[in-house]
């Protein structure tokens, strides 16, 4: 099952990332939509597709997102990400994925990085990390490079369901990875895709974007998992460069995009990186990976590239569109 390296050459690609947000994709939309539940990789995931083979279709993405899960925890001995940190080679399917992971992190200037792994656990953020705490200097210049790709899984999970889901006869799907959401085909009336984008401050919605399929969508933000030590809090986003919890200005990053690895990777790249040198590299790539942000800034600030978002008048951000 080869990763398709094309992906990441496709321009943009959309559907909706609203990390614990609300969806809003299937507004007005025909009832036949088929729905599936699925709990793996540590969230709550919602699929749904149109189509006369529908049912059978999402049977066939649930046993995906398993494999991919049981194959990228890092975590879970057995998994071949756990086999890698511990002196195998990475074949296959795991080593396209990685070199994608690490072409993404070189033209993010490092600011995304599939080796944090050791890093993150001493943070107490990684799959294999005790207690939440802050480590030394010397700590996290001595950490392990261990392979974690949890920063791309959902994203690469979004791609191989939406193949699965068209193979099988699916005309049209949302597919929600908790956090990244991937569209596909159209819906029975042929609207466009509507999607809520989450208010990292706890508020209804940001606004609506609207996207034909095709498109994925992830969000990344400090609000997420956090902890405090004598009164200074520390979010998991932490800069590969420096090894501690990026400090960007960026409260939030939403990455729109045609490659769900691009889309996830990113996301936490720009949170990493911040609003000015997102959007440099968003011009860098523009012909070979183009991409679109929904950016929320500390000082309550929305800034945003997609025409399809319609910003919210009432969510008390100053809202401005910007090239």
């Amino acid at each position: 099952m080869p990763i398709d390296m094309r992906r990441k050459h496709v321009s943009g690609r959309t559907l909706a990332v609203l990390l614990a947000a609300l969806l809003l994709a299937g507004c007005g939309a025909p009832r036949e939509a088929r729905a599936k539940t699925v709990f793996a990789m540590d969230t709550v995931m919602n699929l749904s597709a149109y189509g006369k083979s529908a049912d059978a279709a999402l049977e066939a993405a649930e046993r995906e997102i398993y494999r991919l899960d049981a194959m990228l925890a890092r975590g879970v001995e057995g998994s071949a990400v756990y086999a890698c940190n511990h002196g195998a080679a990475p074949e296959g399917e795991l080593a396209e994925l990685l070199a994608l992971a690490e072409e993404i992190g070189a033209a993010a200037d490092g600011a995304f990085d599939p080796y944090l792994g050791g890093v993150l656990d001493l943070w107490g953020f990684g799959s294999g990390a005790g207690e939440h705490r802050v480590p030394t200097e010397t700590e996290l210049s001595e950490a392990p490079r261990l392979l974690d790709l949890g920063g791309v899984a959902k994203g690469y999970a979004g791609q191989r369901v939406c193949d699965i889901l068209r193979e099988g006869g699916a005309t049209g799907a949302v597919v929600d990875l908790g956090g990244d959401v991937a569209l596909f085909g159209q819906k029975p009336d042929g609207s466009a895709w509507r999607v809520a984008v989450k208010d990292p401050a706890g508020g209804a919605y940001l606004g609506v974007l609207e996207s034909e399929g095709g498109r994925y969508i992830a969000t990344s933000g400090v609000y997420e998992r956090f902890f405090e030590q004598n009164g200074v809090r520390y979010h998991h986003i932490l800069d590969p460069r420096t090894g501690r919890p990026a400090e960007s200005g960026l409260v939030s990053a939403t990455v729109i995009c045609e490659s769900g690895v691009w889309a996830d990777a990113l996301a936490t790249a720009v949170c990493v990186m911040g609003a000015e040198q997102a959007l440099q590299m968003r011009a860098a790539l523009a012909e070979t990976t183009p991409f679109d942000v929904i950016l929320v800034t500390a000082d309550g600030r929305v800034l945003y590239t997609c025409e399809g978002f319609a910003p919210d008048a009432g969510n008390g951000y100053a809202c401005e569109r910007v090239f």
